[in-house]
């Protein structure tokens, strides 16, 4: 109820969660009426997905398709249940990844790999894969992974145990495969102010440039005059380049006490607390 009401569409099956049983899952999966998705968790006789490999959503007319990863690095120690596997989740990817790509416009990969040299090894054997929102590990990205092969996925994941939310905007052209992060064009104008800031104070000589020599400070201004032209030009590339191009902008959100709860939601912990 809790997922619904926060709009979920699917959930990734990470290998922890295996530790609570296949029946208590699907349990689970019935109660949120939302799939659970893992392209790579199998039943050892016939090798059939436990759950579902992948979704298709229509959103504002482009359609994306989602598939989940759960993590093998712990299938050796007694995770995975009796009578199930955890198959190779690059070639599971690579499988997903041709399916998808046949009516999707984006394909995004929910992964329970964990850690970034996983995520990069994902991308440098599997083409086709737009974002990756990622679980499983300690470690925060927002960045770009580029394969050798000239293609890149857009990699994000948040820390754990539920102390950042993190959201992804979107706009996209239909047929375009590029995105262009409009953060980093948000950062170079905040930093062309900076520049501004600091060129207007040596200028002037006010603030901590009054005590510079002149001579010195000229050649401040110099530099900075440099570093202020470089920036604007690479600006103006990424205002080309998002004019083009699909962008995305990702927020970290941290759910400390600024957040107000929601009181529908704040609701249902009390009383699953309360066990009723």
């Amino acid at each position: 109820m809790a997922y619904r009401r926060m709009g979920y569409q699917a959930v990734n099956v990470g290998s922890d969660d295996l530790l609570a049983g296949i029946q208590f899952l699907r349990e689970v999966e019935r109660e949120m009426h939302l799939p659970l998705l893992s392209a790579n968790l199998l039943e050892e006789k016939g090798g059939k997905p436990v759950f579902k490999s992948h979704v298709v959503l229509g959103l504002g007319g482009i359609r994306v398709g989602v598939f989940g990863l759960t993590s093998d690095g712990l299938k050796n120690e007694g995770v995975t249940p009796e009578g199930y596997f955890i198959s190779d989740p690059i070639a599971a990817a690579r499988r997903m990844a041709a399916e998808l790509a046949k009516d999707c416009d984006i394909i995004m990969s929910l992964s329970n790999l964990g850690s970034f040299k996983e995520y990069s090894k994902l991308v440098q054997q599997v083409k086709g894969v737009h974002f990756i929102i990622g679980s499983g590990g300690r470690g925060f990205y927002h960045q770009p992974i580029r394969s050798d092969g000239g293609w890149q996925a857009l990699l994000f994941q948040v820390y754990p145990k539920g102390q950042y939310l993190g959201r992804v905007d979107l706009k996209v052209i239909k047929g375009v495969r590029d995105f262009v992060d409009l953060s980093r064009k948000a950062n170079m104008e905040r930093q062309l102010a900076s520049i501004e800031r600091q060129l207007d104070s040596y200028r002037r000589g006010t603030g901590r440039a009054k005590s510079i020599p002149e001579d010195r400070r000229q050649g401040y201004i110099k530099k900075l005059e440099e570093f202020k032209k470089r920036s604007e030009a690479r600006l103006e590339e990424l205002e080309r380049d998002s004019r083009r191009n699909s962008t995305f902008i990702g927020t970290t959100i941290s759910l400390d006490e600024k957040v107000k709860d929601d009181p529908e939601m704040k609701d249902l912990v009390d009383r699953f607390k309360k066990g009723s």
